[in-house]
């Protein structure tokens, strides 16, 4: 109780002083054929994920001591994953800042920009960002807090400087962690009390970003730990379903996400994965290699199919960078103080059609097999298509652990996204099996082979038909290059 008293006291201050101021489907690098669409695939009702310690800590420097990152909001534009999120320095200061990198083995070392060197957001409260393009425009929003529900628009979301100085969506107080989303039709703000209550305002599309209206109670709680904060609303990719995720506290205000689905954005919303028993993400569900950091699953993005304002997410693919922080820090340590990382958690247990079994690995767009040229076994060799002829260095094992496997005994290799890559253009190659995430595949209903680590699709390069055209990882759309079928 004593912290959820710190955090209203937080919203609260800084709302006050604000009132006292003013009142991505990426493009790929080379040349693809459009893809038909994507095979329509359900949510699970349970979840287990996979995750990796911190991915994205403070830099500071000298005008900006940061303790904390937090509240990231990112999409994939242009073969770069761009993430925005909230900071706060050693004075308690909120603030933005921006990084961008291709690969998530770079974000560490990413550098970071802080958004109050753009003249139009210096010397704003700006907090719990929000990015996507609004296609009807052609203009890319940054949406964010600044008490009321505020925004800025850029033609280039990599470009911090760009930003426009912060507008209102419209007047509302004692709200917070603003998302937006639309349909063909409408457009949809939704936020939080801190109190046990979702809101949600609404405008057409064409009115967007003006004429918000009709703020309303669409979910609730009588617990308000169980409906606290950080949420954020979906498009679930081939169906009529909308997945909205709200974060919650349980009884030592441990966070967690629940879960909850609708046909409409008009509601109503049911239970998915929405009890501590059975999350959506909590410490309970999810994994760590190496070694568990966090206690707190926190507010936080599912990694995004698309960049536009539908909010599209693939559900053979979800992945949710969150926020957390270890547990051995003082009890009255302030909310602006307390350490807050980035972390990137991958679903393990997707319903997508996943299985096992031995033979070849036949290309649906080309007919040909996955190979190993000249039946090399050497660590690093790029696999290829190639006739199909029936060779050892044709014949794959998927295994119930999720290994693709060649050869045999002394010889076998698995396949593997090499270097641990996880961007677009990783190569697939063959490396001696070691179970690492690198190492492990889905073989999913619509056909294509997923890696558990990225989520991108085993690809044939420049939908190439011909011998010897190499395989790599790339993201996933569904196209008759990245399915395939083991016979």
């Amino acid at each position: 109780m004593k912290r959820l008293l710190r955090i209203r006291s937080r919203i609260a201050l800084a709302a006050a002083a604000i009132a006292a101021m003013v009142i991505t489907a990426t493009p790929p690098a080379t040349a693809q054929q459009s893809p038909p669409p994507v095979q329509a695939a359900e949510l699970t009702s349970t979840y287990q994920w996979s995750s990796t310690g911190p991915v994205i800590s403070p830099q500071p420097d000298a005008d900006h001591p940061v303790v904390s990152v937090k509240d990231p909001t990112v999409v994939r534009y242009n073969g770069e994953w761009l993430v925005y999120m909230t900071t706060a320095d050693t004075s308690g200061a909120w603030g933005l800042a921006y990084t961008s990198f291709s690969d998530w083995s770079q974000a560490p070392s990413a550098p970071q920009q802080f958004l109050d060197t753009n003249p139009n957001l210096t010397g704003w409260y700006t907090a719990a960002p929000q990015l996507f393009h609004f296609a009807p425009r052609d203009e890319w929003y940054l949406v964010y807090q600044t008490g009321p529900p505020s925004y800025s628009v850029s033609k280039d979301p990599t470009d911090p400087m760009s930003w426009s100085a912060p507008r209102q969506f419209m007047d509302v107080g004692g709200l917070l962690d603003f998302w937006v989303i639309c349909d063909d039709a409408m457009c949809y703000l939704f936020s939080a009390d801190d109190d046990g209550r979702v809101y949600r305002a609404e405008t057409t599309v064409g009115e967007f970003p003006n004429g918000f209206r009709n703020n309303r109670v669409v979910l609730q709680d009588p617990d308000p730990k169980r409906l606290f904060e950080g949420g954020a609303v979906y498009k679930v990719d081939g169906t009529d379903q909308y997945l909205l995720m709200w974060e919650a506290g349980d009884s030592q205000w441990r966070r967690y996400y629940r879960a909850f689905t609708a046909t409409s954005l008009d509601g109503p919303w049911e239970p998915l994965a929405a009890e501590e028993s059975n999350p959506f993400a909590r410490s309970t569900n999810i994994s760590f290699p190496g070694g568990a950091w966090t206690e707190h699953i926190s507010h936080g993005e599912l990694l995004r199919s698309g960049y536009d304002q539908r909010m599209t997410i693939d559900p053979c693919n979800l992945q949710l960078l969150y926020q957390g922080h270890s547990s051995d820090i003082p009890p009255d340590t302030p909310y602006s103080q307390m350490p807050y990382r980035l972390a990137l958690a991958t679903q393990t247990n997707s319903d997508c059609g996943g299985g096992t079994g031995s033979g070849q690995v036949v290309g649906t767009g080309s007919g040909t097999c996955l190979d190993v040229p000249g039946q090399a076994t050497a660590d690093g060799t790029q696999t290829q298509i190639w006739d199909c002829n029936g060779g050892a260095n044709q014949r794959w094992t998927l295994s119930s652990s999720g290994e693709l496997s060649v050869y045999s005994g002394s010889s076998r290799k698995c396949l593997d996204a090499g270097g641990g890559g996880t961007g677009d253009g990783t190569a697939a190659v063959i490396w001696t099996c070691h179970g690492g995430s690198n190492q492990q595949w889905r073989l999913n209903g619509d056909g294509t082979i997923r890696s558990v680590q990225s989520g991108l699709c085993l690809d044939v390069s420049g939908w190439g038909t011909a011998n010897g055209t190499p395989v790599h990882l790339w993201t996933c759309h569904g196209g008759a290059n990245q399915q395939w079928t083991l016979t």
